[in-house]
């Protein structure tokens, strides 16, 4: 996941269908609640050189269904699934990316808007990396009118080759959405109205992870313990190699995402510290995972935690502190029945 102006950090990774399935487009063969009341179904755009046999597409989908289906349908969403095979097809596809975001209030024409759109750096360089073949992106967003969430995938034939990942990203990006849609991403992440990283990514991480498990597709205990060994499809450090060599951290240190070093640790010891919420303060996993954001925006992170987990976080972070540098067996018991 990445905001409007974080970099991407690169993330490796049969629902019945009860919405409407998502349009898929251009393949050759304060944020507050109310702006969102009403959400059009997700539009896939897909660039020409990819989904010939319409796999691409119907794996991302397998995921997003499920997601939806859980979280409900929040956007607008747009997934642009991209390659470099054809530049005329990519840059339509951004043409129609830019369009999306004009504001029809703006005193810039929607040309102007558009314009200034595509000749952003960021966006530059970003068309740049899918004519080059280069795996980057990740869910971005609006921050200002018009919302809207957008999953950009520049190097989508690796996808295409692995449905599993294609699956496994469309469910953890799209906890995202979610999360963001019940968030003020223009505060900072400490503040009352926005999320630690831990918990975007953590809870994220958990949630696809189970997902995957609920559709037959991996072994969810097995991956939590991989985590720990040997950091799963995530990457190094594991948990047990940042946890012996870092004497004193903090779960809600955000330093560890800003300066680069390892980020892993949101997502892994974000995870981990999701499963001791609901298998050891057991808390239901649809509290954890969806309730509990819907009420951040009345009366913020704190008190919506408090109110749903039975616990401050200042208390949380000291309990799973001492939890989680147990051993591998010993953590690893919260799973049983």
């Amino acid at each position: 996941m990445r905001d409007a102006t974080s970099p991407a950090l690169l993330f490796a990774i049969t629902a019945f269908l009860l919405c409407p399935p998502p349009t898929v487009t251009g393949q050759s063969n304060t944020q507050n609640t109310s702006q969102r009341s009403s959400n059009p179904k997700p539009v896939l755009r897909i660039a020409k050189g990819l989904n010939n046999d319409g796999s691409l597409a119907k794996y991302y989908q397998r995921g997003l269904d499920y997601a939806i289906k859980y979280f409900g349908n929040h956007g607008p969403y747009f997934v642009y699934l991209l390659g470099p095979d054809s530049e005329q097809s990519v840059r339509d596809i951004y043409s129609q990316r830019a369009r999306s975001r004009v504001d029809p209030n703006s005193k810039q024409s929607a040309m102007e808007q558009m314009e200034a759109f595509l000749e952003q750096p960021n966006i530059r360089a970003e068309i740049q990396a899918v004519l080059s073949g280069k795996a980057e992106g990740g869910l971005t967003w609006t921050q200002e009118a018009p919302i809207l969430y957008e999953d950009v995938t520049t190097n989508a034939k690796q996808r295409e080759l692995d449905p599993m990942e294609n699956t496994w990203g469309a469910l953890h990006e799209y906890h995202h959405v979610f999360q963001m849609a019940h968030c003020d991403t223009r505060q900072p992440r400490t503040s009352e109205k926005n999320i630690n990283s831990w918990m975007a990514e953590g809870m994220a991480t958990y949630s696809s992870a189970k997902f995957m498990e609920n559709m037959g597709l991996i072994d969810f205990k097995k991956y939590m313990l991989q985590l720990r060994k040997s950091g799963g499809n995530i990457g190094r450090p594991s948990i047990n190699e940042f946890l012996s060599n870092t004497e004193r951290w903090q779960l809600e240190d955000e330093t560890y995402w800003d300066g680069g070093e390892s980020p892993q640790v949101y997502y892994m010891l974000g995870a981990w510290a999701t499963a001791y919420l609901i298998h050891v303060q057991g808390v239901p996993e649809v509290v954890v995972l969806k309730n509990w954001y819907k009420d951040i925006p009345r009366i913020g992170k704190s008190a919506a935690f408090r109110k749903h987990m039975g616990v401050s976080l200042a208390d949380f972070y000291k309990r799973f502190g001492v939890f989680i540098r147990q051993p591998d067996t010993a953590v690893m018991k919260i799973f049983e029945p």
